[in-house]
């Protein structure tokens, strides 16, 4: 409950709380239902489990605030969290975006970590971002408070994805304007090492080639910078075959069919035609 306390306690008068449940199996939802009875003051939302991109996009597509910005269950705002990022975009028409630093947390303690380092800062003192969001740079989009209308224009969090759904929504809105940074923390994170991309850096190698893919055939805007993006999806498709040849695990049905699709790219790499032979050889691909 700690996460909804520190938003029905912020000092922004104008708050749209939407709470979801995704299907938890645990007694989640009748202690939040409980919670709300007592409380009131947000919206729960408690049905079958759809997974965390559709939730997040249907949680987008219900928000009737001007802004719009995310919270996990198990971390939660400081003081002045919404009102300092609303603030500033009242003040910055043109700004489509802003985002703020974060604490990390150790258990239940604050730990003073900022998670904004050095190459993250310097995005915002870029002329032009995009390169370097292509070479993998990102941000921490819980950090992040967007104009809600734009966030929807920009289709919201791709449902294709499994673990990367915050990638390409920062890169959108670099791309509809003007995104800046208040240095102060707005959010208190917890750090999860039971975290599947954290415990097994591979499980989002298939959701990277997607991504590169995306920015090359899907997205105009970044034609100026098909090079490098060519250069980074020839490099995804290169991990990812390492993987697949190296893990035990059989590899999935997406997996297999993404990487059928660097054949295009092998020339770029001879170590790539090299995966592409073994996995054929073993009978993985075809």
């Amino acid at each position: 409950m700690n996460a909804i306390e520190s938003v029905l306690t912020q000092d922004w008068p104008y708050i749209d709380l939407v709470v979801i449940d995704d299907g938890s199996t645990d007694r989640s939802p009748q202690i939040l239902s409980d919670f709300y009875r007592e409380k009131r003051g947000f919206r729960f939302i408690s049905r079958p489990n759809k997974g965390l991109i559709k939730t997040l996009n249907e949680g987008l597509k219900i928000a009737e605030g001007e802004f719009f910005c995310l919270l996990a269950s198990d971390d939660y705002l400081p003081p002045g969290s919404l009102s300092g990022r609303a603030a500033y975009l009242l003040a910055n028409p043109d700004c489509v975006a802003v985002f703020g630093d974060a604490l990390q947390l150790t258990g239940d303690k604050v730990s003073g970590q900022r998670v904004m380092d050095a190459k993250r800062r310097r995005l915002f003192e870029l002329a032009d971002p995009i390169p370097e969001f292509i070479k993998g740079v990102n941000l921490p989009i819980h950090t992040l408070m967007a104009r809600t209308e734009l966030f929807k224009n920009i289709g919201g969090f791709d449902v294709r994805y499994q673990y990367c759904e915050d990638l390409d929504p920062q890169l959108l809105l670099y791309l509809a304007g003007p995104i800046k940074f208040v240095d102060v923390p707005v959010y208190c994170l917890r750090q999860h090492q039971t975290n599947s991309s954290r415990t097994n850096p591979h499980v989002a190698r298939a959701d990277k080639v997607l991504l590169y893919r995306k920015y090359l055939e899907e997205i105009p805007q970044l034609a100026p910078y098909k090079k490098l993006i060519r250069h980074q999806l020839t490099r995804q498709y290169l991990l990812l075959g390492r993987y697949l040849n190296k893990t035990s695990t059989p590899p999935s049905n997406l997996e297999k069919k993404l990487f059928a699709g660097a054949v295009e790219y092998s020339w770029r790499d001879i170590r790539l035609l090299w995966h592409l032979l073994l996995l054929r050889i073993r009978g993985i691909i075809d």
